[in-house]
Formats: C-alpha cells, sequence, structure tokens
C-alpha cells in the first residue's frame, strides 16, 4: 500500500513538474507589451526623424520639441496612472492606452506643421504613461519577480523582458527605413502603428487579466508566496520614503537615472548623425545595431547585476557608455567606428530600464520601492524628454553633434562618480534603517 501511494505522489509530482510555469506566461505577456510598445512605437520613431525633416525643413531643435512634449507628458501622468491601478483593471488602462497611442503615432503620417507633432506628441506621452510604463512599474512586475525566483530567473527576468524592447527596435529601424523608401515616411507611420497594436492588444486584452491591488489574483501568485521574494520580512524591510527622499543618496540615484536618460536620448538622433557624417546609407541600421546590443546588454546587466551587484554592473555600464560616446566622437565617418559605437552604445540604453529598478531596490530596500522608483522614473523622464531637445539645439547653434557628444562624456563621468557617493551613502542609511527597526542581525543589501 505504501509503495502504491509514493507511486502515486511521485507521478503527480512529475505532473506538476511538467505543467508550464504560470510565471513563463507573465514573462511572455511582458515581452510582447515591451516589443509593441517601447520597440515600435518608441524606439523606432528616430527613423522617422530624417525624412521628416528632409521633406518639410523643419529645424531640428523646434521639430525634436515634440519628443520633449512627449515626456513632460507621460511624466505628468504616471500620477494619475497610479491612482488609477488600484481602481481599473490594468486590463483596460493598457489596452486603452495602447490604442489611444497607436492612433497619435499613426496620425502624424497626416501633419505638415510642427505645432502638429507637439499636439501628437502630448496625446502620445498620456498614452504611454499607460501603455508602456505602467506594467514596467506596477506591483504586477513584483509579482513576476517573485514568481521569476521560482522558476529559476531572478533578476534576469527584469532584462530577458525589458531586451524585448530592443528586439522590437531592432526590427522595427530598418523595417522601417525600408518602408520610407518604398511607401514614404507619411504612410509608414500607420503601419509601424498598426504592428505596435497588434503586438500588444492580444496580451493586453487576455493575459492581464487582475487589478495589481491584489496581486494574490494574478498568475503564479500562489507559488509566489511561498518564495523568499515574497516573504513579508522582505517587503518590510528598507527605508522609508519619507527619510529616503531626504537624503543625499536618494538625490545621487535621481541625478544619475536622469543623466542616464538623457545619454540615452541620443539614441532617436542616430539616423541624423549618420547623415550628418555621410553615412546616410546606413542610417537606418546604426538603430537597429543599437537595439540588438541592447537585447544582449539587459541580459547581460541582469546577470552581472546579480553576480556583482547593481553598483558595480551600473559603473561598468557607464564605462563601456562614454566609450561609446568617443567612438562616436573621433569616428569622422568611419563606418566601422561608428558602428562599434552603436553597439557599445546600445549597452548604455539597456540601464535605463535594467539598472535603474535594481539601483533604487539595492539602496533603499523594498519597503517604500514602488514609491521611491516612480519619484526615480518621474526624474529619468523629465529628463530624458530634454536630452533630445537638447541635442537638437545644440546641433542647430553649432552645425554639429560633436558638442552633444561631448555633453554624453561629461554626464557619464559625472554620473559614475554620483553613483560611488550615492550608493555609499545608501548603505550608511539602509544600517541606520535596521538599527531603528529593531532588526540589527538583518542582511546588508549587495553592493
Amino acid at each position: 500500500m505504501r509503495m502504491r501511494q509514493h507511486t502515486t505522489n511521485q507521478t503527480g509530482g512529475e505532473r506538476r513538474s511538467r505543467r508550464l510555469h504560470p510565471a513563463w506566461l507573465i514573462l511572455i505577456a511582458c515581452c510582447f507589451l515591451q516589443a509593441g510598445g517601447m520597440g515600435t512605437i518608441n524606439n523606432a520613431a528616430g527613423i522617422m526623424v530624417p525624412a521628416v525633416l528632409g521633406d518639410l525643413q523643419f529645424s531640428q531643435g523646434s521639430f525634436m520639441l515634440y519628443f520633449t512634449i512627449q515626456g513632460l507628458c507621460m511624466t505628468a501622468a504616471l500620477p494619475v496612472a497610479g491612482k488609477l491601478l488600484p481602481k481599473v483593471s490594468m486590463r483596460v488602462l493598457v489596452s486603452v492606452g495602447m490604442v489611444a497611442a497607436a492612433l497619435a503615432f499613426a496620425s502624424m503620417g497626416q501633419f505638415n506643421a510642427v505645432w502638429q507633432w507637439y499636439v501628437a506628441g502630448a496625446v502620445l506621452g498620456v498614452a504611454a504613461a499607460f501603455a508602456f510604463l505602467l506594467p514596467a512599474n506596477a506591483p504586477w512586475w513584483l509579482v513576476m519577480l517573485g514568481a521569476a525566483l521560482a522558476i529559476g530567473l531572478g533578476k534576469m527576468a527584469f532584462g530577458i523582458a525589458m531586451a524585448c524592447s530592443g528586439i522590437g527596435g531592432a526590427v522595427m529601424n530598418p523595417l522601417g527605413g525600408a518602408l520610407i523608401q518604398s511607401l514614404g515616411w507619411r504612410p509608414t507611420y500607420a503601419v509601424l502603428a498598426l504592428i505596435a497594436a497588434v503586438l500588444v492588444l492580444p496580451f493586453s486584452l487576455l493575459v492581464m487579466r487582475f487589478k495589481p491591488a491584489d496581486p494574490r489574483d494574478a498568475y503564479g501568485a500562489d507559488e509566489v508566496e511561498d518564495t523568499p521574494a515574497s516573504s513579508g520580512a522582505e517587503t518590510a524591510s528598507g527605508v522609508s520614503a519619507s527619510r529616503a527622499v531626504r537624503s543625499l543618496a536618494f538625490a545621487c540615484v535621481f541625478l544619475v537615472a536622469g543623466f542616464l536618460s538623457l545619454e540615452s536620448a541620443f539614441l532617436q538622433l542616430m539616423p541624423t548623425y549618420a547623415g550628418t557624417v555621410g553615412l546616410a546609407a546606413v542610417a537606418a541600421f546604426l538603430p537597429s545595431i543599437a537595439m540588438i546590443s541592447n537585447i544582449v546588454g539587459k541580459l547581460v546587466l541582469g546577470w552581472l547585476a546579480d553576480a556583482v551587484g547593481p553598483r558595480n554592473a551600473t559603473l561598468c555600464g557607464f564605462g563601456v557608455g562614454v566609450t561609446a560616446f568617443a567612438l562616436f566622437l573621433a569616428s569622422n565617418g568611419n563606418v566601422g567606428m561608428v558602428m562599434v559605437a552603436a553597439a557599445l552604445f546600445g549597452v548604455l540604453t539597456a540601464m535605463v530600464t535594467v539598472n535603474v529598478p535594481l539601483l533604487v531596490r539595492s539602496a533603499f530596500g523594498s519597503k517604500d520601492y514602488g514609491t521611491l522608483f516612480s519619484y526615480v522614473s518621474i526624474g529619468t523622464s523629465l529628463v530624458g524628454s530634454l536630452g533630445i531637445s537638447v541635442y537638437g539645439f545644440l546641433f542647430d547653434r553649432f552645425g554639429s553633434y560633436d558638442p552633444g557628444l561631448m555633453l554624453g562624456i561629461g554626464t557619464g563621468v559625472a554620473s559614475a562618480a554620483l553613483l560611488l557617493v550615492g550608493m555609499a551613502t545608501a548603505k550608511r542609511l539602509m544600517g541606520a534603517a535596521h538599527v531603528r527597526s529593531g532588526a540589527v542581525q538583518a542582511e546588508e543589501p549587495a553592493f
């Protein structure tokens, strides 16, 4: 009898082990959301710039303001999205946001005046807060991270999902370039918007079946409850938001995230940069190279954060980014050097979505992680949205991208210094928080 019972239990365990873990479904959904939203509409927007400027003869600075308006509106809409999250199903928020974003992007193909891009950019920014950023910032990600630990992925789950925005950009940039050549830039806006909607809507409508206010309704929540990542001890540890925002550590992390976003904004101008150095023939492929590197970079940075800690992984990323800007500056139209620079630049762009969340969690713990990360996200959106206009106006003023490239080198060096100061002070802050909570023996975060 005992042998039969043992055999039955073993068979049931084998059946459960063969069943697809719910965390994989969440991860697949995140991948398509990133590929369709960030990868298609956001990361492929820069390929349209040279064609629009060449046809309508706008100055770079005035046209790039639409990216700034988009980023500012996205920043303003994020708190609203956060307040709606406990009240409205994420399925509705993300799906409606995606439809609005696709329509705003498609409408740009009908424009003739620069102010029209400003209006559409504002609509796209508000919609993007719900369609692109909300899934990445919401508690749904925390459920996914806990479930990912259950299937042995750890922080790599962030890298895998976010890498798909790079896949989208890598495919859509050359596709967009080919469509512009064959159809013109106006129909290309509509085609890319349709592709983005087709990639995102099936998953936002069918997979997001819960309200993040009650993460127990999420896929895999029952498995996550038994993992260390979801234990009450971990979620309660860390520095309170009210104390963290008054600290030097938070100011440093905030500036690091902002500077990263400013540097990454150059991605949208890479095709235009290529034209200024006599490489228009490969303009559509430079963002694609950067996006492929972005994919690899996100995976490597996620692994590196597990191996050596978020601080050291981020320092390595800054070194790669400074090298990329230096190669762009020194290339003088050398196609091989520019391609290498584009590949290195892709690693820098990967840091915004992989390293920044991990830095916030490492510096301040998980007690008020959601609140603190939302504050830092506002900084990345604000500074990043201003960055692309800064590059554009610098080009209008000097007739070259060299000053903008030197700005990228300077902010990279400054960010590395700020990171060292910020994480050192954060370590002391976390120690004081443990003492105040009576957790003197608690394990300190990895730096």
